[in-house]
C-alpha cells in the first residue's frame, strides 16, 4: 500500500481513506459542523482541507496548525510501513 502525498488541497474524502484519524482532529476544527448537519455524505468527495477549514472560519495559522498535525499522522503511518 502507498500513502498520497497530504496537503491542503487533498480532499476529504481522501484523506479519510488514508488516514481515518485525521477525522478525529478535523472535528476540532469544523467538521462536526458537517457531521452535526447531516451533510457528510453530499460533501466529503468535494470539499478540500483547505475549504473545510475556510468554511469554519479559521485563518492561514490554523490552516497550518491543521496541516502539520495530519502530517505528523502521515508521517507516523509511513514509518509503520516500513
Amino acid at each position: 500500500m502507498t500513502l498520497q502525498k497530504i496537503s491542503e488541497d487533498t480532499l476529504l474524502k481522501d484523506l479519510f481513506e488514508a488516514l481515518p484519524e485525521s477525522k478525529d482532529i478535523l472535528m476540532e476544527y469544523g467538521y462536526s459542523k458537517i457531521v452535526e448537519f447531516d451533510v457528510e455524505d453530499v460533501v466529503v468527495d468535494k470539499l478540500t482541507l483547505k475549504g473545510l477549514l475556510r468554511l469554519a472560519g479559521f485563518g492561514e495559522k490554523e490552516t497550518v496548525e491543521v496541516v502539520r498535525k495530519i502530517q505528523a499522522l502521515y508521517n507516523k503511518k509511513l514509518e509503520e510501513m516500513r
